[in-house]
């Protein structure tokens, strides 16, 4: 029988968490309001730095809002590194090596991959330097959770056909981000969204329950014995990758 999805703030977030299979996570009132949460929730851990590190050709535009203005809302300064074409490695680790607050890309097919996003990942972690992925819908959170990533941004269009966006990430990541109260204030999911997201998520549980019924007739187990580890979020980022497509096709048009 498919869970219940509650719906308030804290329940509703711990069950988005299970199902992503994440420590933990946090819904924005948009994948804009989800960066700025994000980033003042890093600058909270102590930094002593105000510079944001991000590739030059990411420098652009998040839900129409330059990006640049959204990391200065959270009280911090973009710092570009490269050109709009190229990023090179020696480069980002030498801005690295300065200790910026945080280490920023983003992880988008209209956008020039000018350094792989697992690379970015190594050198950050290798500087001791926060990482931040906005990922909207390629679905691979967890890789780059495995990778390394403080937080990854999601989109909680390609996920759950709602609009909003997804903090995902590590357990310390996400308390800071709670701890940073102005930004907590001002970026958390209204309850209308809230309710749409449960609602959206409580109809997936009861389709999957439906579906795993079909394919063991009806007895409650799956056959050929009990699903692998991780087997939830594969499905969940399998149906972020088909929706994500989907996404971005209507930006297109």
């Amino acid at each position: 029988m498919p869970r219940t999805v509650p719906n308030d703030p804290a329940a509703l977030e711990t069950a988005l968490a299970e199902r992503l299979e994440a420590e933990g996570a946090l819904l924005a009132a948009s994948l804009a309001a989800a960066t700025v949460w994000a980033l003042a929730g890093l600058l909270g851990r102590g930094a002593t730095s105000r510079d944001v590190l991000l590739p030059l050709a990411h420098l652009g535009r998040i839900e129409g809002a330059p990006l640049a203005e959204l990391i200065r809302l959270a009280g911090a300064e973009p710092r570009a590194v490269g050109t709009v074409r190229d990023c090179p490695e020696a480069e980002l680790a030498r801005a690295l090596a300065d200790r910026p607050a945080a280490a920023l890309l983003l992880v988008d097919p209209e956008l020039p991959e000018v350094v792989a996003p697992a690379r970015f990942l190594w050198l950050a972690r290798e500087a001791d330097v926060p990482s931040l992925l906005l990922d909207p819908a390629s679905g691979r959170w967890t890789a780059w959770l495995d990778g390394g990533a403080s937080l990854v941004l999601l989109d909680a269009r390609a996920l759950a056909g709602v609009e909003g966006g997804i903090l995902v990430g590590g357990a310390t990541a996400i308390a800071a981000c709670r701890a940073a109260e102005a930004a907590s204030a001002a970026c958390r999911a209204p309850t209308a969204l809230r309710t749409a997201l449960a609602a959206a998520l409580a109809a997936r549980e009861e389709g999957q329950g439906r579906g795993a019924q079909e394919r063991t007739g009806g007895d409650g187990g799956e056959r050929g014995g009990p699903a692998g580890a991780g087997a939830g979020a594969q499905k969940v980022e399998q149906e972020a990758r088909g929706q994500g497509r989907e996404h971005r096709a209507d930006r297109a048009e």
